[in-house]
């Protein structure tokens, strides 16, 4: 059990470089789908003013993943290859110098590219094609990025930080990407009216601060940074995978078991990123900045959980709160497919996002601990991120199937965050590990 010292500043810092990463994510599922969407019949019935490629939902649902699949590749190697590595700038460091530059910069461009489409043109999808590939393309580097960054950033924070307090750190960044999240929704909508781009570029720009004091204070502890030997195994990818194959086989089962609560629970996730905002257009008659604000009440409500959510954990357990939180969540969802007006939409919005911190701030902390030793947490991330990411890939592409198939209706999602919510409540039942460890 390694002793690691509690500084809160260091673990402030680290948890807010993926805290910033979300709001980049939520700027990503907010817009894209409209600029991707935007001129095709339906979105000109519901008074859509942006000009975009006029694509159909199925494919926008799968353009919205297909560049994920790299992450399937990527994200367990950078984990593993993060615990093994060691140079002067740390195990986790080089990544996110290589990867969140790249991010900032491919998303800097994905809002002026559909700005070159002439109003005549919109939604002419055959005669975009120009416009369309590079824009894919920016939208494939943010995904590849991330796919880099997200693993070693989340890992990063809980180097610098004790078991006990994991979950609570957890929550810290909850609460502050709820923060971020708000303010993004509320001022960026305004901006979004403004100019286009602004949004974006702003941040791009806090990313970028936020990198500098990261690199300028959070140094990993020396002790796992250092470590040579992995349980007699040398400390390299080899290693890292014959240790992994040699898991005594309640480790294994309750890895499987919260690899598999976690890819079902994003499935259900990725409905309510990828589709709010067309939800809102589509089935509600919003204005694109209008519902672009609807994530402002889950996340609003998320932010003020998120450090009570892992208080909570503390007192009854880890497993206990992520099955109230996610039965809670398919609550929210149900609430919006039974009765799809603006009222419940909000009411159902309230419910999620009070409930999921419950389940969120807790899965990655309850991945990390159920490794037998602190060195594997980046492979442990690495792993889990294989989860979100098929979640996030199978997600919109049933979403956006499923609402093609009925008709263009948008209340559809709903059902099937339902469904698959409930059944991560059950695959998450079996788990036996993965709760705080003591500290020695």
């Amino acid at each position: 059990m390694s002793h690691i010292k509690l500084s809160w500043r260091n673990i402030i810092i680290a948890a807010t470089l993926p805290a910033v990463m979300e709001v980049i994510w939520q700027l990503y599922n907010t817009y894209v789908p409209v600029y991707l969407q935007a001129g095709n019949p339906a979105f000109t019935e519901a008074g859509a003013t942006t000009v975009g490629f006029g694509l159909g939902p199925a494919l926008t649902g799968f353009i919205l993943v297909f560049d994920n699949i790299a992450g399937l590749f990527i994200s367990p190697i950078v984990g593993a290859w993060s615990d093994s590595l060691r140079s002067k700038w740390g195990r986790r460091m080089p990544f996110i110098l290589f990867g969140l530059p790249l991010a900032v910069a491919a998303f800097i461009f994905i809002p002026l590219i559909p700005m070159g489409i002439a109003p005549e043109l919109n939604g002419q999808t055959g005669q975009l094609t120009g416009l369309l590939i590079p824009f894919i393309i920016s939208l494939f580097l943010v995904l590849i990025a991330f796919a880099v960054v997200r693993p070693v950033a989340d890992v990063l924070m809980f180097d610098v930080t004790p078991s006990p307090q994991r979950a609570t750190a957890n929550g810290i960044a909850g609460a502050i990407a709820g923060l971020l999240v708000v303010i993004t929704a509320l001022a960026g909508a305004a901006l979004y009216d403004v100019y286009g781009p602004l949004p974006f570029w702003i941040a791009a720009g806090l990313a970028l601060l936020i990198f500098i004091f990261t690199w300028a204070f959070v140094k990993e502890p020396e002790e796992l940074a250092s470590a040579k030997e992995l349980a007699g195994e040398p400390f390299n990818l080899k290693g890292i995978i014959a240790f992994l194959r040699g898991l005594p086989k309640e480790h294994a089962s309750s890895l499987k078991y919260l690899l598999l609560s976690n890819l079902l629970a994003y499935v259900a996730l990725a409905q309510m990123q990828a589709f709010l905002s067309s939800y809102g257009v589509f089935s509600l008659g919003m204005e694109e900045s209008s519902a672009a604000m609807l994530v402002a009440i889950p996340a609003l409500a998320f932010m003020v959980m998120a450090v009570p959510s892992g208080l909570i954990s503390n007192k009854i357990g880890r497993k206990t709160t992520q099955i109230i939180g996610l039965v809670g969540y398919a609550i929210g969802a149900l609430v919006i497919y039974l009765f799809p007006n603006a009222t419940m939409l909000n009411v159902g919005l309230l419910i999620c996002g009070l409930t999921w911190p419950l389940a969120n701030v807790v899965q990655v902390a309850m991945i990390v601990d159920s490794a037998p030793v602190e060195t594997l947490m980046g492979t442990y991330t690495g792993l889990r991120q294989i989860a979100v990411t098929l979640g996030f890939i199978i997600g919109p592409i049933l979403g956006g199937t499923l609402v093609e198939a009925m008709g263009n209706d948008y209340r559809w999602v709903w059902l099937i965050m339902f469904v698959f919510l409930v059944l991560a409540t059950v695959a998450i039942l079996p788990v036996t590990k993965g709760e705080a460890k003591k500290e020695l």
